[in-house]
């Protein structure tokens, strides 16, 4: 039959394909921090070469029942392929030098929980992201901020997104509830029965949905300030601040079925959490910088119904049982005061807490403290030589 032809030349391009990935892999210049990822997609890589054998030595077996079968699982290693080749190739071959500062986080965040202490820590040049796969889990991050101390607490919301992923269950069935009295608390006293009633419930149902995303976010913001406290609330203050209108007022269109809400609800709540926390200072700090903003853009805030205070204190009681259900890990008063960062091994949180602080402390001295500790700590020696 035709078909088994086709299935039989896709199979051996495929596994043509995974042999060429397997030598990329095999001889790629990289630095040490990247050898587990290299030994994780290897594994992975021989996983698909015998997948696609597999599909090929069914081929050879002259039944034709078999042919549904093989069309499935070729579709399946087909896309899988397709998200090494696009994806997890990434994280090898452009690496640099420079790669040790995100990657050395990465692992560092990885070994603070027993579901992910096995996961390799790996990442590609991109707005701050991740795809938190379990057990391979791919970071993405800006070019330039790879490149200092400054906007590694990030990554600590993209581990959220991770540990979502672990829980997700669980997790899932909270955001559930949450989601049941956002639409409790939309729903009017009494109900009409035409067109308009029925577009008004079609909005309502689509607020709902949305919260589902939404919900995480707060979540993995939630985590990034759990894990670095004040580093963490301010780098997430400075990297979503765009100075515009957008940051405190999106239309309403924009708002149904996005992935984020809007960054000065963001900011407020986190800000909030961390006055909770005891980070009434730097909580302060922040507020003010972003309402001295709005003040000049003149930028009002609405949230056109997606959200109401009278919601507020359910959502904080879900992230709240979301994070004791994920427990990520916990920044201590030292860690938060930048105390102990000079030992070794390096204490990740209060080194980049020191490092806000200095910077914080005078902007302009701070690049030559930063390229000081890079050389010491990460030993990037391109920036003496």
């Amino acid at each position: 039959m035709r078909i088994r032809e086709t299935l039989r030349r896709k199979n051996q391009d495929l596994k043509q394909d995974l042999e060429n990935v397997k030598h990329i892999v095999s001889i790629a210049r990289i630095v040490e921090e990247l050898e587990p990822y290299r030994a994780a997609l290897l594994t992975r890589t021989l996983d698909l070469i015998d997948a696609s054998r597999q599909n090929l030595a069914w081929l050879d077996i002259e039944d034709d029942i078999l042919l549904p079968d093989v069309l499935s699982e070729t579709s399946i290693l087909l896309q899988r392929v397709r998200l090494i080749k696009l994806r997890y190739l990434r994280g090898l071959y452009r690496t640099t030098n420079w790669d040790r500062v995100c990657l050395q986080t990465i692992a560092w965040v990885h070994r603070r929980h027993e579901q992910t202490v096995t996961y390799p820590a790996v990442f590609a040049d991109d707005d701050v992201s991740t795809i938190p796969s379990k057990g391979l889990p791919f970071y993405f991050f800006p070019c330039l901020e790879q490149r200092g101390l400054r906007f590694q607490p990030l990554f600590f919301h993209e581990f959220g997104h991770v540990l979502y992923k672990c829980h997700e269950q669980e997790l899932d069935s909270l955001v559930g509830d949450f989601q049941q009295i956002v639409e409790a608390e939309l729903l009017p006293a009494s109900q009409r029965n035409d067109q308009y009633a029925q577009e008004q419930a079609r909005l309502r149902q689509s607020i709902v949905e949305t919260w589902y995303k939404w919900v995480q976010e707060f979540f993995c913001d939630a985590v990034g300030l759990s894990i670095g406290g004040p580093c963490f609330l301010n780098a997430f203050s400075d990297y979503i601040g765009r100075l515009q209108t957008t940051d405190y007022f999106r239309q309403a269109s924009d708002l149904h079925g996005s992935s984020h809400p809007v960054s000065c609800l963001r900011l407020k709540l986190l800000a909030e959490r961390a006055e909770r926390a005891g980070l009434g200072r730097d909580a302060e700090n922040v507020v003010r910088n972003w309402n001295d903003v709005a003040n000049l853009l003149g930028a009002g805030e609405d949230y056109h119904g997606f959200y109401t205070d009278s919601i507020k204190t359910s959502l904080v009681k879900t992230v709240d049982d979301m994070m004791v259900e994920a427990s990520p890990y916990q920044c201590s008063e030292d860690d938060a005061a930048g105390i102990g960062w000079e030992g070794r091994p390096t204490n990740l949180v209060a080194l980049l807490n020191k490092a806000w602080a200095k910077y914080m402390e005078d902007p302009n001295d701070f690049q030559s403290w930063e390229a000081k500790v890079l050389v010491e700590r990460y030993g990037l020696q391109e920036l003496v030589d």
